[in-house]
């Protein structure tokens, strides 16, 4: 079940601050870049970069975090891409603050190297 209005409101505001926090200086944010998106309950973290030989103004989001709301538990989970392109359970957290806390710290290079 998706975020109801209130509930995305803040999960994007606190994710919109946290990526702020991490992005790379302005000057590079052509090159290399980091995003997010909201899909139902789960948030997407990621590097854009533009696509190798590609048209201008074409780039390409390569996720790296993942962290899912599962309401019937009130928890968090927080995933990583694995090279092999799949998500794998990291961690489950009490809150969104806690996750992103985690991403932050990268204590095992999971998530931007």
């Amino acid at each position: 079940m998706a975020f109801n209005d209130l509930e995305f409101h803040a999960v994007k505001k606190e994710v919109e601050v946290f990526v702020e926090s991490i992005r790379p200086p302005v000057h590079i944010r052509d090159g290399l870049d980091i995003v997010f998106t909201i899909d139902d309950q789960s948030i997407e973290i990621g590097q854009k970069r533009p696509v190798w030989r590609g048209e201008p103004g074409e780039f390409s989001v390569l996720a790296s975090v993942k962290i899912t709301y599962v309401r019937t538990r009130s928890e968090w989970e927080l995933y990583w891409m694995r090279a092999s392109e799949r998500w794998k359970l990291y961690q489950t957290v009490d809150t969104l603050t806690e996750a992103l806390e985690m991403v932050r710290i990268d204590e095992h290079c999971c998530f931007f190297g």
